[in-house]
């Protein structure tokens, strides 16, 4: 890992001081509404005798619940802090933490000489890249994918950026983001026509795709949660 890496400055600093108080991460929401709706798209597609790995799997909430439902889980993260609150708060015999940078492809290489091809879920990593290091990062991917895996994403879409605006506009800044700025973190967008460039169709087929939503914790005055526009795909490697 590349300690100069500006993104592991700033992710270390935000989980180097989360609680784990419900509701102080924006995205963190219940498994129920994330993991469980993802599932549902993307469970026939993978095959159940590869490992899966959870890119970029936080604290590890959803990392646990996917735990349930697949034989060997691997949740891998950026910062160390991150790892050690997920090994701390969302053990599972089947599931193990580990760091991983997805711009720095040793790591990725290295993973797959250990596990093999693996079953990929990545939620809401590619836009907390700059678009200068989406390439790197899907890259990445593919070679954790190997021959066999499949990768199930889901990014906040092109319509997020107005929801947001929208939101903050009539609402105000939600706590959760508003932390998320505080440690220099300043998520992007990423558009839909991105994934014909990341993952082109001589290398990959796309199997499935459509609009999403991402659920926060957020919870607005009219009991409304908070979801934003998303959409997700899932591919595999020809």
């Amino acid at each position: 890992m590349v300690s100069e890496n500006r993104y592991l400055m700033s992710w270390e600093s935000f989980w180097s001081t989360s609680t784990d108080t419900p509701g102080e991460i924006f995205w963190d929401a219940d498994p129920v509404h994330a993991a469980q709706e993802d599932l549902e798209l993307f469970r026939d597609y993978f095959s159940p005798s590869l490992p899966l790995v959870d890119l970029g799997c936080g604290n590890g909430t959803q990392t646990r619940f996917l735990a349930k439902h697949f034989a060997r889980v691997i949740g891998t993260e950026i910062a160390p802090a991150a790892v050690e609150l997920a090994r701390k708060t969302n053990g599972a015999p089947n599931v193990s933490y580990r760091l991983l940078d997805v711009l720095c492809p040793g790591d990725a290489q290295r993973l797959h000489e250990e596990i093999g091809d693996a079953n990929l879920y990545v939620r809401t990593v590619l836009h907390q890249l700059s678009s200068a290091d989406h390439k790197t990062a899907a890259e990445s991917t593919e070679q954790l994918l190997g021959a066999t895996g499949t990768l199930y994403l889901i990014e906040l879409s092109s319509a997020a950026e107005p929801f947001f605006s929208q939101l903050i506009q009539r609402y105000g800044l939600p706590p959760g983001l508003a932390r998320v700025f505080q440690h220099q973190i300043t998520p992007g967008m990423l558009d839909e026509k991105d994934l014909a460039v990341l993952f082109p169709h001589d290398r990959f087929t796309l199997l499935r795709t459509g609009e999403s939503r991402i659920q926060t914790v957020q919870t607005l005055p009219t009991g409304e949660v908070v979801k934003v526009p998303a959409f997700y795909a899932v591919l595999r490697r020809r």
